[in-house]
């Protein structure tokens, strides 16, 4: 990954999801079947098995095929950069969102895996910033405080936490030296008032 180059996340991230929603629909499915065979056996209710059907079995369907759909566009969307001056986040299928984050801003950088992704040898790199508290959970899940950015997804995720740490070590907290320079002129001047000031009160 090169300064300014655009990457996205790997495509294990498709994988990962459909598994994620695997293990949720499957117990929903579950759940149906049993009921069905419950009515077949025992309740023997002849309207229970339509109306079963289409308050329960047809909603869950239509959401784990629009799940499936959602997932490669969602994989599509997503872009990351490292430029000279900041971080760069984008993302969305029907929200899209926008994140520039200058490295002066960063307070802190971590990396997580949950533990599909760590079988499927990717991670999240989540991106802190001094004062955000947005809440909800960040690629790690829910949680008080999230990160305002991350590459989730990737799978050089702890080289690029590395990376973006080395390049905030170099970089003053919020142009810390950029106001130095400013003030230390206004300061000396300020200083050189007074020892005039202090020199005239002492000749006299």
């Amino acid at each position: 990954m090169q300064i300014g180059e655009t990457f996205h996340p790997s495509p294990k991230m498709m994988v990962l999801y459909s598994i994620y929603i695997i293990i949720i629909i499957m117990p929903l499915f579950a759940f149906g079947g049993a009921m069905l065979l419950l009515n077949v056996f025992y309740i023997k209710e002849p309207l229970f098995m339509p109306i079963f059907v289409g308050v329960y079995f047809i909603p869950v369907t239509v959401a784990t095929l629009i799940s499936f759909y959602w997932i490669p566009k969602y994989y599509k969307s997503l872009s990351y950069q490292m430029t000279e001056s900041e971080v760069r986040v984008e993302g969305g299928v029907w929200w899209k969102m926008r994140h520039a984050i200058p490295y002066s801003r960063i307070m802190n950088v971590d990396t997580i895996q949950g533990p599909i992704s760590r079988r499927m040898g990717i991670g999240a790199v989540d991106i802190y910033t001094a004062g955000y508290t947005g809440q909800g959970g960040g690629s790690g899940g829910p949680s008080i405080r999230r990160s305002e950015a991350a590459f989730m997804h990737v799978e050089n995720f702890l080289q690029l936490r590395e990376s973006i740490l080395e390049i905030v070590r170099g970089r003053p907290l919020f142009g810390a030296s950029a106001m130095k320079a400013e003030s230390s002129p206004a300061m000396l001047d300020e200083l050189k008032q007074i020892r005039a000031l202090l020199e005239k009160i002492s000749e006299k």
